[in-house]
């Protein structure tokens, strides 16, 4: 899988990014054009809004909701420290940014465009030898600097993967991520992931720390269901189709999550589910 490099600057004032998303304005707009966009309105937007390959930050904002703030701000925060961005000034809620000394420059590894018109990014500081533009192997990245992979390192994001991903940097995610969780790093100390009770929203909203995908499942089902009986169906409708890297097994998410009345456990690592796309 080639990667396409795009330098430019990254932009907050204005906008709400959180810790695996920020605005970008690319040096060379007809840079986009080298990509596939299936929205061609999105393809002309100056600023698009990234979002960062293999990783998800703690939602500071989804639905009218929010996972437990500390870690959602702390992995926002994090990330706008290593893209050089200072000075922020936020709305009361730390849900948008109202001045911050943006513009920084730095560049994208891109390997796709997803669902919601957002280049798929590896994300870097600062200029590379790497002309603007280029298309490039995963092997001539500099993916120890990368904004994504120091986030996991510190246990900020969770390790979120899909088949769009090169399988070097899967593994090479996947070690980073196993090393943060022995370590109880960051998010890991408390995560609850695999085996909670689903109370009422307050749970995922305040109360534990839990993959983001699950916490917007959940959050939805809540929206949509008045039942707890009705979970198991829910997540089964979602059709969230992946792959158990160990075994190759196709299945669900909703397959893989037991529900036994409020109790909900996840039976498979976070880092062995390769979702489609």
């Amino acid at each position: 899988m080639a990667y396409r490099i795009i330098k430019g600057t990254f932009h907050v004032k204005g906008y709400a990014p959180d810790g695996d998303s920020v605005r970008f304005r690319a040096y060379d707009q007809n840079c986009w054009n080298l990509l596939t966009w299936k929205n061609q309105q999105k393809k002309k937007e100056e600023f698009k809004q990234l979002r960062f390959e293999g990783v998800d930050a703690v939602e500071t904002h989804y639905d009218e909701s929010h996972q437990p703030r500390s870690f959602g701000v702390a992995a926002m925060e994090v990330m706008l420290g290593l893209i050089g961005v200072t000075g922020m000034v936020y709305n009361l809620n730390i849900t948008r940014i109202l001045q911050a000394n943006d513009a920084t420059p730095g560049y994208l590894a891109v390997i796709g465009v997803d669902s919601y018109s957002r280049p798929i990014s590896l994300v870097f500081s600062g200029d590379t030898r790497l002309p603007d533009g280029s298309e490039v192997t995963f092997a001539e990245l500099e993916i120890e600097k990368s904004v994504n992979l120091t986030l996991l390192r510190q246990g900020l994001v969770y390790p979120t993967f899909y088949k769009t991903m090169p399988l070097e940097l899967v593994d090479r995610f996947t070690d980073e991520a196993a090393q943060a969780r022995a370590g109880m790093v960051g998010l890991w100390a408390l995560d609850r992931t695999h085996d909670f009770i689903f109370w009422n929203r307050d749970t995922i909203r305040d109360d534990i720390v839990i993959l983001p995908k699950l916490f917007r499942r959940l959050t939805t089902f809540l929206d949509a269901k008045s039942s707890y009986g009705e979970l198991k169906n829910y997540l089964l409708s979602q059709n969230d189709r992946l792959t158990l890297r160990s075994t190759n097994t196709k299945t669900t998410l909703g397959k893989l999550i037991e529900v036994t009345d409020q109790r909900v456990q996840l039976k498979a690592p976070v880092e062995d589910m390769i979702f489609n796309p």
